[in-house]
């Protein structure tokens, strides 16, 4: 006898604060990146989960950051970013940008050989993929900045595992 799904008018409804919101949104899973810039405002980076395509023409992705991470302000002097999705051997890289080791910023970039780009933003010669981008358009959104950046250049390696967030842990898929 096979199981049938729950039946969602029996499925518990939660109460839309910030913890249940949280705890909802860490069951979609998400490519990890670290977003990268380098200008007059100095090179930064941090970890972020929340970026997707945009459109194929012109070319354009879109970031999200929290506009109280110091590299919210230094993207958008700087008017660059550079998207670098990590492979699943790189959750150390991940850890340092998402400032779990409290290291320096120089420090962070220690830990991978990177290579400037089209815009100058540092790549991480190890992504699975670094898509470099001139800022286009900011929009604000509740405590996040959304950041739509045009392709200035592309780089991907070959196919292998990618680095995934859910659940408030690591996970590997093969892409």
């Amino acid at each position: 006898m096979s199981s049938s799904p729950p039946d969602p008018k029996e499925q518990d409804r939660l109460p839309l604060d910030t913890t249940s919101f949280r705890e909802a949104m860490s069951r979609i899973a998400a490519a990890v990146h670290v977003v990268t810039t380098d200008g007059p405002a100095g090179r930064m980076g941090a970890t972020v989960s929340a970026a997707c395509s945009v459109s194929d023409n012109p070319p354009s992705i879109l970031i999200c950051l929290n506009r109280e991470i110091r590299i919210h302000d230094a993207v958008l002097e700087n008017r660059c970013f550079c998207l670098n999705t990590l492979s699943d051997d790189h959750e150390a890289i991940s850890d340092s940008f998402a400032g779990r080791d409290k290291l320096e910023m120089p420090d962070r970039f220690a830990k991978g050989q990177w290579t400037e780009l089209a815009t100058g933003c540092p790549a991480l010669d190890s992504a699975r993929l670094s898509v470099d981008c001139e800022v286009h358009t900011v929009m604000e959104m509740g405590t996040h900045s959304i950041i739509v950046g045009t392709v200035a250049d592309l780089r991907m390696t070959d196919p292998g595992k990618s680095l995934l967030y859910v659940r408030r842990g690591y996970k590997s898929l093969d892409t």
